[in-house]
Formats: structure tokens, C-alpha cells, sequence
């Protein structure tokens, strides 16, 4: 884990932005299909850096969590696609349960890695001031039942209330994190989320109190782009 301290916002906006081009330009040079998993929030600039570029034929994209909304004030992969990004819709339909939402979503990952063996992972990501990354809530009094949720599964994805705002939601697993993601690009501004990076830094927190603590365990290369001033 790499984390790179910029002077402005937008000088790690545009870090990031460059770091997810170079990525997705050195997989497309070995002509790798690709997987890219965008965070919503303010890590939707990080995308809409990149315009007319993720229109390219060897991309699949993807959101890399989920509301449980099909409001499209709400939901990640609508807000994406009405900022012009060619995003798979991940929206819950009519009468489904959010468990079946997560493994549906869950079911059309895995789909595309069985497919795609040789393909690369590409995510962004950012982080909340309580240390939640990607839809993973943080859950400091319940070890037990992050750990029931989110690792007592074999899936990419799940469907879960937890402390987030909103509370339901889907989310990669932090397996899928750790095991399955090539390049991993992250934003993290605004001074509300200082404390948090801080103790990404220099604490071994666990993971069921800062979930970004999972990036310390990311197989694949994790560049965090940040400005907390």
C-alpha cells in the first residue's frame, strides 16, 4: 500500500485520475479484458477524468459496491451512468430481497472472472471518516458479526444491513479485495477523513473497526491518493 500526500484536492483527483489511466493502459497494451469497479461519492471525478477513454471495447465496468435503491439519487451505478460512464446498471428490481440482490451481483462478477482468466481487476476506491472502504461497514462491537457476514461466505459479493448511510447495501467481500483486485486507486480528501488515514498508517487496527485496514493485505497494487488538510 502506497499512499501518496497531495497539496490540493484536486491535485489528488487528478493523480488518481492518471494512475487509472496508466493502469488501464497497461493492461489494454497487453490486451487483457478488464474488470473496473468504480466507487461512487466523491470518487466519481476520479472516472469522469478519464471520458470518452472507458469506452474502450476491452473494458467491463462495474460499480464496486451498491445502494439498495433503485433511486437515482441513490444508487452508485445510475449516478454513473447519468455522468456518462458505460456502467453495468446494478439496480435491485422489483420485490428482490437484498440478499438476492448481493448474489446477484455476486453471481455477475464471479461470471466474468471465470470467463476472462487472464483478465485484470481494476478498482477505485475511497474511504469514509469511520474507515468504511468499498460498501464494507464498519462494525467495532460486533467482531462476531462482521465476521459471519463478510468471510463466512464464498461469494464476491454480499447483500447486508449494516452502519453505513445508507444502512443496506452490496458489497465486494474482503476476500474479493484482497485476492482478486490486480490495481487498486484510491482518493481520500477532506479533513474529516484525517483521523482515519492517520490510523490506516500507523495502527494495526482490526479490520471489523477500520475495514481499510484490508488494503494493507491486498495482493495486487494499492496507490492511495490523498489530501486531509
Amino acid at each position: 500500500m502506497n499512499i501518496i500526500h497531495c497539496e490540493t484536492e484536486i491535485q489528488a483527483l487528478k493523480q488518481a485520475a492518471a494512475a487509472l489511466h496508466t493502469a488501464l493502459e497497461a493492461a489494454q497494451s497487453k490486451q487483457h479484458k478488464v474488470l473496473l469497479l468504480l466507487s461512487g461519492g466523491s470518487n466519481l471525478g476520479v472516472a469522469k477524468q478519464l471520458g470518452a477513454y472507458l469506452d474502450h471495447e476491452s473494458l467491463t465496468i462495474y460499480p464496486l459496491d451498491e445502494r439498495y435503491s433503485a433511486d437515482s439519487a441513490v444508487n452508485n451505478s445510475l449516478q454513473l451512468r447519468a455522468a456518462g460512464i458505460p456502467i453495468q446498471l446494478v439496480v435491485p428490481e422489483d420485490g428482490e430481497s437484498l440478499q438476492a440482490f448481493g448474489q446477484r451481483f455476486s453471481g455477475e462478477l464471479s461470471a466474468w472472472l471465470t470467463a476472462n482468466p487472464a483478465g485484470e481487476v481494476i478498482a477505485t476506491l475511497g474511504m469514509g471518516p469511520d474507515g468504511h472502504i468499498a460498501g464494507i461497514s464498519p462494525m467495532r462491537d460486533a467482531a462476531d458479526t462482521f465476521q459471519k457476514i463478510f468471510y463466512e461466505v464464498d461469494d464476491s459479493a454480499v447483500g447486508y444491513e449494516g452502519n453505513l448511510s445508507p444502512p443496506e447495501r452490496i458489497t465486494v467481500t474482503p476476500q474479493f479485495l484482497t485476492k482478486k483486485i490486480d490495481v487498486t486507486v484510491g482518493l481520500v480528501t477532506g479533513q474529516a477523513k484525517a483521523a482515519a488515514l492517520e490510523m490506516l498508517q500507523n495502527t494495526q487496527t482490526p479490520v471489523h473497526e477500520q475495514p481499510a485496514q484490508l488494503l494493507k493485505q491486498a495482493r495486487g497494487l494499492v496507490q492511495i491518493f490523498a489530501c486531509t488538510k
